[in-house]
């Protein structure tokens, strides 16, 4: 399951979900279920450059992917992902890391019987 975390200034809510849609249906272009793709916000308030704070909107980006995704696949999503979030952040502003994976290391939904059978407790009476 691919998974793009955007750590910026606050964004509201129909950029984060354009941005999303975007993210998504490139995926798909490559072949990955939408069902699939996991796009995350988080609010960053602030960001320094050694002692110095960044002014001006920015992005930490971190996109977790299947190992065996090539360079130039990786650069190819990383231009779409700077290309998703401007012009609501600056293009120089976006700072954007990879960390491949083993697919086989996600767990979710869409992997049975990842969570063994707990017993349901009762409640006290």
């Amino acid at each position: 399951m691919p998974t793009t975390t955007i750590e910026s200034t606050p964004l509201d809510t129909p950029v984060q979900r354009r941005i999303a849609k975007r993210l998504t249906f490139w995926w798909r272009r490559h072949g990955v279920d939408v069902n699939h793709v996991l796009t995350v916000f988080r609010p960053a308030p602030a960001l320094y450059s050694g002692p110095f704070p960044l002014p001006g909107p920015f992005a930490l980006v971190t996109c977790v992917v299947a190992a065996d995704r090539t360079a130039q696949f990786r650069r190819e999503y990383a231009h779409a992902v700077r290309d998703a979030l401007t012009p609501d952040l600056p293009a120089q502003a976006v700072f954007l890391s990879f960390h491949p994976t083993d697919p086989t290391d996600h767990f979710g939904p869409h992997v049975p019987n990842w969570i063994p059978e707990t017993p349901v407790l009762e409640a006290p009476r």
